[in-house]
């Protein structure tokens, strides 16, 4: 079993839950209506900008089913067979996470990476998440956008050069 799924069992064991699947939007199910994915960063490696959801099964979940969606955050290192967990936080609502440290970013339609230190905004309220989300959905669009149109001179330009 490799470390993520070891964390994320040690976890939902100490919540009293079973894992879901993979394709789940959850890691486990604190309730048939809130989900709460662990996200699990190896100190000794250094990690990017790790995804925390597609903003389909976000959107889905949250917004359209209006479910509950929370992350655990999780640093540790191997020492050897063996985990250190060195922290871990509690459940945090997705909706008191600020997007100062969170971007979309492409894979697929998007997915949610975290890009920086995790701000939380305690008493922020689902539709002020949402009004974020709207901001960077469109952030990330124009992005898409803009690279995709470079791609496509590139056809255009060489439609002349090339010798049929």
């Amino acid at each position: 079993m490799d470390a993520y799924s070891k964390i994320e069992k040690l976890i939902a064991d100490k919540y009293g839950k079973g894992t879901t699947t993979r394709k789940a939007v959850g890691d486990f199910m604190l309730a048939e209506n809130h989900a709460v994915n662990v996200k699990s960063n190896n100190v000794t490696k250094q990690n990017y900008s790790p995804n925390m959801i597609s903003i389909q099964k976000m959107h889905k979940w949250v917004f359209e089913e209006r479910n509950d969606l929370s992350f655990i955050f999780v640093d540790y290192k191997e020492q050897g067979d063996d985990l250190k967990i060195l922290s871990e936080s509690d459940p945090i609502p997705i909706e008191h996470i600020s997007w100062d440290c969170l971007s979309i970013e492409a894979q697929g339609y998007g997915v949610i990476q975290k890009v920086g230190p995790l701000k939380t905004i305690p008493y922020q309220t689902k539709r002020d998440f949402y009004k974020g989300f709207l901001t960077a959905y469109a952030k990330y669009r124009q992005k898409e956008h803009k690279k995709h149109e470079r791609f496509s001179k590139r056809f255009i330009t060489n439609l002349n050069s090339i010798d049929w």
